[in-house]
């Protein structure tokens, strides 16, 4: 009996066990924070017009790109705390390639607040410059937990998976041809970010068969 092989694959077993058992954890936590919204009615018990992250009265793609942009800069903010946390040595060691990804990341989710904040602006709305309201306590309370690169990694994962569902929905919402298409196109980064991270935790990097809408958060 090979005991070093033996005892190496079941520690691998069971930090793959781990990881996806506190990811499913952080995973919860985040959706329920955002289901938690879905039903807000104003004192008056009417419903509400306003967006998570965006603007009071919004409609239409207005509101999906409000929504969007309100989960751009959630994802940016937070990844630049990651980073300023690996920095200052709050998360251990911190393998290269993880920060090219974080910084590459957070490039991509800026360039993504950009274009939605084009649609706002083109619609008459003023632009989105803070982080979805709802989200941002219980991700800052993630993030502040985080001790190690991999935790860091979790929460970004759930910000990743939550953002693509987010886009995922809201596509047959949009009315506006360029919209649709920057939706759809933006979906598909963020799956891809999703998919590194999954692949970095030691899991399967595509999981599932076709895209899901469990995560979405709702304009």
């Amino acid at each position: 009996m090979d005991t070093k092989s033996d005892l190496e694959s079941s520690n691998g077993l069971s930090r793959r066990r781990f990881l996806v058992g506190t990811g499913v954890a952080a995973s919860a936590v985040l959706v329920t924070a955002a289901c938690g919204s879905d039903d807000d009615t104003s004192s008056s018990g009417e419903s509400t017009t306003s967006t998570q992250g965006g603007q009071q009265g919004a409609s239409g793609d207005a509101a999906v790109a409000a929504l969007a942009a309100g989960l751009e800069v959630l994802a940016v903010s937070t990844y630049k705390a990651a980073l300023d946390a690996a920095t200052a040595g709050k998360l251990g060691a911190v393998p290269p390639a993880g920060a090219t990804f974080v910084q590459t990341a957070m490039a991509h989710h800026q360039e993504h607040l950009a274009a939605w904040n084009k649609v706002l602006k083109s619609a008459g709305q003023p632009e989105v410059t803070q982080p979805n309201a709802t989200l941002k306590p219980t991700v800052d309370a993630e993030l502040a937990k985080a001790k190690t690169f991999g935790d860091a990694a979790k929460l970004a994962l759930t910000l990743e998976e939550t953002a693509a569902a987010t886009y995922l929905s809201a596509i047959p919402q949009l009315k506006d041809k360029t919209a649709i298409a920057q939706a759809a196109s933006i979906q598909a980064i963020d799956a891809k970010h999703a998919a590194i991270l999954l692949f970095v935790l030691g899991m399967y990097p595509v999981p599932d068969t076709f895209a899901k809408e469990t995560k979405a958060v709702k304009a």
